[in-house]
């Protein structure tokens, strides 16, 4: 007769490393916490840099509108910013959805998100449907021929200018993060007037 054994692992090696990893892990994440809590930047210069830097960088952004239903409407588009004052001009048809929405009520939110930096921008303002063939030539981008064939002249293209009047913005590897709730709250910027200031 053959008596076979049976060897039952003992799982405590493996839930004492574990335990372990997981501790180191919040060691590092508390030393990660600490070293941006301390070098923590909000003044108005270093922000304001810093939204400019993201927006140059962005090569798109998400348009947020409001309509007359339950959901606000978001679309991508591709941005052109005047960094120095924070406008912003979209190219559009003017028969689309977000021109009539815009119409009803001008006020728009711009989302921007940088994943390099563990960022975000999120711009608020007053949106604007210009007509005008001059301002729209001067907000052109050539690849939009794909999409307009009329160009910056033709009747299946507006531009919308977005004027901001707040920002809300937060930015790790800069960091531009409030130390507590760390993380979750943004720094705020409004216009007041022609000058920017933190809130």
């Amino acid at each position: 007769m053959n008596t076979v054994l049976t060897h039952k692992k003992n799982p405590t090696g493996k839930i004492m490393i574990k335990k372990l990893k997981s501790a180191i892990g919040r060691k590092i994440l508390k030393i990660y916490k600490q070293s941006k809590q301390k070098s923590f930047d909000s003044s108005l210069n270093h922000s304001l840099n810093t939204a400019r830097l993201m927006l140059k960088k962005s090569r798109y952004c998400i348009l947020i509108t409001n309509n007359d239903k339950q959901w606000p409407s978001a679309r991508m588009v591709q941005p052109i910013v005047d960094v120095d004052t924070f406008t912003i001009w979209l190219g559009t048809n003017p028969f689309l959805r977000k021109i009539k929405e815009i119409e009803k009520n001008p006020n728009v939110t711009l989302a921007f998100y940088s994943d390099k930096e563990h960022a975000n921008l999120i711009i608020y303002g007053k949106a604007s449907i210009v007509r005008d063939v001059q301002e729209r030539r001067k907000h052109w981008i050539g690849s939009w021929l794909l999409f307009f064939p009329g160009g910056p002249g033709g009747d299946d293209f507006v531009s919308i200018r977005v004027e901001p009047s707040k920002m809300e913005l937060m930015n790790f590897k800069k960091s531009i993060v409030v130390p507590e709730p760390f993380g979750l709250k943004p720094v705020k910027i409004i216009k007041d007037t022609e000058n920017w200031q933190i809130q």
